[in-house]
């Protein structure tokens, strides 16, 4: 760390910094030892362009009529505090990420955070093994934080904007889709207990802290829907509450698979009950199911690779996908905020839809053209009117998909 040495003159402390600039040892002597700090602390080293940085700083500050431009660490402190609309948790992840990857950059003005910065931020945590989703999440926090200052006229520009960004990385856990043998094969491992639970999770396709958080009211038998609206969320020194679920599209009517509202009548009780307990008639946490109950009826399946939970919900969407369903409904179906995520998880999925589209115009052309296939010679069809013949489209027609197994239907004591 450079030494800031405190100097006494005929006018009071002072406090000097030395550095080198041009091949020469220099000094500055400043008045407010905040300001002998900042100087120190934006030189850093002392190389390259840190000092430059530091001697633009200074004619900033010594020109009169220069606007006063707070910190990086004073304006995320304010920022943090400012935000509406969410959560405790949220407020501590934020400053949890800001203590771990950004609070090097607290000593600098606004001013002086440049792209540079951005990107050795990035090369460093891709560096230190960071995951891609982690080095994101740090810069888009540094980005958001960033363009408030950009509103408040503090900053011109964005630093973070078209930064790169590290793909996924070998080690990234991808979404696993359980074929319906899987699924069987898993739901006859599950305990009896548990096993509701876990059909649930496949017919619904409910984030885990959803449908712990369901009470009996939030079940409608007859429409055959469930009711959204309220999830488990971990607050920093009060442990799980419950909240409102995630986001803003997350509170949702879900359609449900007919064998999970048949595993759920039975456990239908007082209206405010929850839905899923354990056996003590407790809330079931996933951290405990998880150890417990997931990972040794995992043991007993060939199921490989392992699923997570969570894959539960991949799963899920991966069957609505496969029967044609489009994106849109099962992004409404999922509580996504945005298209664009449904997209992104499931991308490889999404040439499934493009066939059953490819059947639906098939069916409804044929139906279309019947008209036109009992006005010609059948020896001759209708190439003139769509260029195929009524045998080739007779036997396009004939190609049906194998019939998909059913899920195992789960035990009467489930």
């Amino acid at each position: 760390m450079r030494e800031i040495k405190v100097v006494e003159t005929i006018h009071g402390r002072r406090f000097k910094v030395r550095y080198r600039l041009g091949g020469r040892d220099t000094s500055e002597t400043f008045v407010r030892e905040s300001d002998a700090i900042m100087f120190r602390d934006i030189l850093g080293a002392g190389r390259g362009d840190r000092v430059a940085e530091a001697t633009r700083w200074l004619e900033g500050r010594r020109t009169a009529d220069a606007k006063i431009v707070p910190t990086f660490g004073q304006w995320f402190d304010g920022y943090v505090d400012q935000l509406t609309g969410v959560t405790p948790r949220t407020r501590n992840d934020y400053r949890s990420l800001h203590r771990r990857y950004l609070n090097h950059l607290d000593p600098l003005p606004l001013t002086m955070i440049a792209r540079p910065h951005v990107t050795d931020l990035v090369n460093s945590m891709d560096n230190a093994g960071r995951s891609p989703k982690t080095i994101k999440q740090a810069v888009h926090l540094l980005s958001t934080c960033l363009r408030l200052a950009i509103d408040e006229g503090h900053i011109a520009a964005n630093p973070c904007r078209n930064i790169r960004l590290p793909s996924t990385s070998l080690n990234e856990v991808e979404a696993r889709f359980l074929s319906y043998e899987e699924a069987d094969e898993l739901v006859r491992a599950i305990p009896d207990h548990y096993r509701s639970l876990v059909v649930f999770l496949l017919g619904t396709g409910l984030r885990w802290s959803e449908a712990t958080a369901l009470q009996t009211k939030h079940v409608n038998i007859q429409a055959g829907t469930i009711r959204v609206e309220r999830a488990w969320k971990r607050v920093p020194g009060e442990g799980f509450v419950v909240s409102v679920p995630k986001t803003r599209k997350a509170k949702r009517t879900v359609n449900a698979a007919t064998m999970a509202l048949a595993a759920a009548q039975p456990l239908l009780r007082r209206p405010a009950d929850l839905l899923f307990t354990t056996p003590a008639g407790d809330p079931v946490r996933h951290a405990n199911f998880y150890n417990n109950v997931w990972q040794r009826a995992l043991l007993r399946t060939s199921l490989d690779p392992r699923p997570r939970i969570h894959d539960l919900r991949h799963t899920h969407a991966s069957w609505l996908l496969s029967e044609g369903i489009a994106i849109e409904a099962v992004q409404d179906q999922l509580g996504h905020e945005s298209l664009e995520t449904t997209r992104k998880t499931y991308a490889k999925l999404i040439p499934a839809v493009g066939v059953a589209v490819g059947k639906a115009a098939s069916a409804a052309l044929d139906r279309a053209l019947v008209s036109q296939t009992a006005a010609h010679d059948p020896a001759v069809g209708v190439v003139g009117v769509v260029g195929v013949e009524v045998g080739q489209r007779k036997e396009l027609a004939s190609l049906e998909p194998p019939v998909t197994p059913r899920l195992h239907q789960p035990a009467s004591n489930a």
